[in-house]
């Protein structure tokens, strides 16, 4: 083995070009396979790193009717399941909810979850330091403690074991931390903390724990031994019947009310699972075509070795022994280029882990690990063997008349035939891949077109400021949000300063609301809006254009009428073919009980128009505003500016922590910058595949101008002979570009056929492009195809060259 080892490193050496080939085309094709498998592996297929994981499952309740896909649930709905599913051995409970965490020198918002005792025995985890919670810390009279998240600890604290024990301030009322958890994922939402339902009245109140409606708690439940997923499936679906029989009210028929039992492992990945699919399809295509392009290689050059071969088999080795040689020597080849691909994936995956972020909790587990090196390995196991599979050994009986050409090495038929094959393969991989780009790519130029509704851009910057300390009194926050208003306002380039409840391209939590004299059909779902307030600038601020009826002014405050404006999609759903502006509307629903919104009839006198804050690609909301002064919830600011508003951000969110130095001060951006963020991870999916997408054509390109090149070369003597006899270099350039544009041809039909397939698979990817669009297809075919006709006229102008003379006097 230390021969062959030293005999192939000796041969590999000889032919430089060749093997510098290899290594960096397989490197190429290794490297973004691995990087994408080891995204899959941490995404979809790792197990989770709770005790046994496998046994977690999520209960989603969703209303279809009312197009929410995640309600919550009350209290009471999860009594239902935790008295009646003998097939859950416990469920926890959790909810999201935003606090302000004040330190010595800063305040920061955090993300909290509000959990009950149990919920870290449920969910499997346990403590790196100190302890969690138990059913104990459960109640009302206990005090509040915390637990923080190993990512949190981390990013916070700097990993101080020491902070564990002691006070902090949350909304101005004091927590201990009592441990630190091991790292795991959450959701639906990041969590910094976790803390027990204590440290807010409203969790332990009686009107959260006995209302049936107020949906706002998340539910995990752990399997019971022996049970299974279809028990429980079943379970579920028997108990929510019964309930919704006995509690009418509180499901209407047409919101359509159903809860699904989902293992949370597939919870976890189910937002980016087409999408790593996708790019691990892709990968994989360029993995083949790098294949493809080297198999071509190595026929080639065996071609070129064929009297090495044959010398060895004279000199007494068998065909093992030269099976063993071509191993040997591929194997470091592929060695080499698996090295080169680990240095690709290294590089790759910090950027896979920022895409994955924004759609899976998961992301933080991404790493290449052993089994990913593994993977790796066993690709280039795989791949070696292939390579020296490939081509065909000397026969003994032809052993003789090999000898005997000795130096007139040419490629047979079946190994010609195998090359094109290999060819057509990498051409048709390629348009399958540059269709893939394309559309992605039209996707996310339609989408980036979108209008927002927003006459913003670059020119309106947003910053969330709360200002909701406790003690602090709904008057006073406003009173405040004023004073920021008054004092930004004096910044020069400062157009306009407004305030509201929720900052441009993003939404809130929904309410019932009603209309005056318009009842509502049985058969129709109970009409829901965005809660959200503002004050009688924001719309100018925000760009969002009045319509209909007037702005919010300065004398729409506290005992004074009502007054609300409403979106055209509210302002449709509720008084369809009629005028709003003058109408009366009321919020509604049992939720009213739970939280300070009252249900007074309140008077339209402005219609906005829609927005899209549910995304770039997705529907309008509906939307209701209340004046600031008339509503509970303040959140940020938004500053018109007459030139580009992100060269202000410094000096007001300076000024704004002068006004308030507790207040948390988060995402401080520009109009243009948030639609931007919307749009990226489009963008990057785009990017990615176009990348493998140019790769695969740059490699398959390579192989027809490698393949002609070698036909040439193989042709010389035929060449010489038929331009000896009169034939032109434009003649000869005709009929070696003619036979790579067969190559060509075949692979861009099959290409084609199977770009109509795949594309499919991705529908659900695409904004506003078909899966088989038209002017896509058209434009890869154009592309692959002078792409594929340079790559040919290169060897043809070589061919074109040959010196009749030269060659016959050779023969």
């Amino acid at each position: 083995m230390l021969s062959d080892i030293r005999y192939a490193v000796r041969s590999l050496l000889r032919s430089p070009g060749f093997s510098l080939a290899v290594i960096l085309t397989l490197g190429l094709g290794i490297g973004a396979n691995t990087a994408i498998f080891s995204v899959v592996r941490a995404v979809l297929l790792k197990p989770l790193p709770h005790q046994d994981g496998d046994r977690l499952v999520y209960l989603r309740q969703s209303a279809d009717g009312l197009g929410a896909e995640n309600i919550a649930f009350s209290v009471p709905e999860i009594l239902d399941f935790r008295d009646g599913a003998k097939s859950f051995e416990g469920i926890a409970e959790y909810s999201g909810m935003t606090y302000t965490l004040q330190g010595t020198d800063d305040a920061v918002r955090i993300n909290v979850g509000l959990v009950t005792g149990n919920y870290f025995s449920v969910m499997g985890l346990k403590p790196v330091l100190g302890r969690l919670t138990t059913p104990e810390d459960d109640g009302t009279g206990v005090p509040p403690v915390m637990v923080l998240t190993h990512e949190y600890w981390l990013n916070r604290f700097r990993g101080d074991s020491s902070i564990v024990g002691k006070t902090v301030l949350v909304d101005n009322r004091a927590v201990t931390v009592i441990g630190v958890v091991q790292s795991a994922p959450n959701f639906p939402n990041r969590m910094d903390v976790l803390m027990n339902m204590v440290i807010s009245e409203h969790h332990t109140s009686a009107t959260m724990v006995h209302g049936r409606t107020h949906r706002m708690t998340e539910m995990v439940a752990r399997l019971a031994p022996g049970a299974t997923l279809a028990q429980a499936r079943g379970e579920v679906a028997d108990i929510r019947k019964r309930v919704q029989i006995d509690h009418p009210d509180a499901y209407d028929a047409a919101s359509n009310y159903t809860v699904t039992v989902t293992p949370l492992k597939e919870v976890l990945g189910e937002r980016a699972r087409l999408t790593l699919w996708l790019l691990m399809g892709a990968a994989a295509f360029v993995l083949i075509i790098a294949c493809a392009n080297v198999a071509n290689l190595t026929l080639m050059r065996g071609v070129r070795r064929e009297h090495e071969l044959v010398v060895h088999t004279a000199l007494g080795a068998g065909t093992a022994k030269l099976r063993q040689l071509l191993l040997v020597e591929n194997g470091l080849l592929v060695l080499a280029g698996s090295l080169v691909g680990l240095l690709v994936a290294f590089g790759g995956v910090g950027m896979l882990a920022s895409l994955v972020a924004r759609s899976s909790p998961r992301a933080g587990e991404i790493r290449v690990d052993l089994a990913v090196l593994g993977f790796t390995l066993a690709l280039a196991v795989v791949v070696a063997l292939l390579l020296s599979y490939a081509p065909g050994l000397v026969k003994e009986r032809v052993l003789a008349a090999t000898l005997a050409g000795a130096g007139k090495s040419s490629a047979g038929r079946g190994r010609q035939r195998l090359q094109r094959a290999l060819v057509v393969a990498q051409v048709a991989v390629s348009v399958i891949l540059l269709t893939g780009a394309g559309l992605l790519t039209r996707s996310m130029l339609r989408l980036a077109e979108v209008d927002t509704g927003f006459d913003a851009g670059n020119e309106v910057l947003t910053m969330q400021v709360a200002v909701d300390e406790a003690g602090r009194s709904p008057a006073d926050q406003v009173a405040l949000y004023q004073r920021m208003q008054a004092e930004l306002s004096g910044i020069p380039g400062v157009m306009e300063v407004g305030v509201g409840s929720t900052m441009p391209l993003a939404n809130s939590f929904q309410l019932e609301v009603k209309a005056e004299g318009r009842e509502i059909a049985p058969d129709e779902p109970m009409p829901r809006a965005d809660y959200r307030t503002a004050s009688p600038e924001f719309f100018r601020a925000a760009g969002v254009p009045i319509i209909a009826g007037r702005a919010f002014d300065a004398t729409d405050g506290q005992g004074t009428a009502m007054v609300v404006i409403i979106n055209k999609t509210l302002a449709d759903r509720l008084f369809p073919g009629l005028d709003p502006i003058g109408r009366r509307v009321a919020w509604t629903g049992d939720v009213l009980r739970f939280i300070p919104v009252s249900g007074d009839w309140r008077t339209v006198v402005g219609v906005v128009a829609d927005t899209k804050d549910d995304g770039l690609d997705g529907g309008s909301r509906p939307v209701l505003f209340q004046p600031l002064a008339q509503g509970i919830f303040g959140g940020g600011l938004v500053i018109r500016a007459r030139g580009d508003a992100a060269t202000m951000a410094p000096a007001a969110t300076q000024l704004v922590r002068k006004i308030a130095p507790r207040a948390p001060i988060e995402n401080v951006r520009t109009v243009a910058e948030l639609k931007g963020e919307r749009v990226a991870p489009r963008r990057l999916n785009a990017t990615l595949v176009a990348a493998f997408g140019a790769l695969a054509v740059l490699i398959a390109a390579v192989g027809i101008a490698g393949v002609l090149a070698f036909s040439v070369s193989a042709r010389t003597r035929e060449i010489g002979i038929r331009m000896s006899l009169g034939a032109d270099s434009g003649r000869v350039q005709r009929m070696i570009i003619s036979e790579g544009g067969i190559l060509l041809g075949l692979g861009l039909a099959l290409g084609l056929i199977g770009s109509l397939l795949a594309t499919r698979l991705i529908q659900g990817l695409l904004y506003g492009v078909a899966p088989h669009d038209p002017s896509t297809l058209l434009g890869v075919a154009l592309l692959m195809a002078v792409i594929g006709l340079i790559a040919c006229w290169i060897p043809a102008l070589r061919a074109a060259r040959i010196d009749p003379g030269v060659v016959i006097r050779a023969q």
